[in-house]
């Protein structure tokens, strides 16, 4: 073989691994990218399923004064009796 047949030979090689590199990579790229919306939907999902908790403290509040101003009812119930 002359040396021209084995450069261009070596060279094909070459060009095919690469070729196969960059086709596993977008592969693995394209995979990522699908994993990645499903994770950002479920992100979406769980802000929409734990929205009430940024109520909570409001919800905490209310409750606060609804016993203060039950338990200020039944003292004064308590002194008149």
């Amino acid at each position: 073989m002359s040396g021209w047949v084995v450069g261009w030979a070596i060279g094909a090689i070459v060009v095919v691994l690469v070729v196969a590199l960059l086709v596993l990579m977008i592969r693995g790229a394209a995979r990522a990218a699908g994993k990645a919306e499903e994770i950002v939907s479920a992100l979406g999902d769980a802000r929409a399923n734990t929205a009430g908790l940024w109520e909570l403290d409001t919800t905490n509040q209310t409750a606060s004064r609804i016993v203060a101003a039950a338990t200020a009812a039944r003292e004064h119930l308590e002194s008149k009796a």
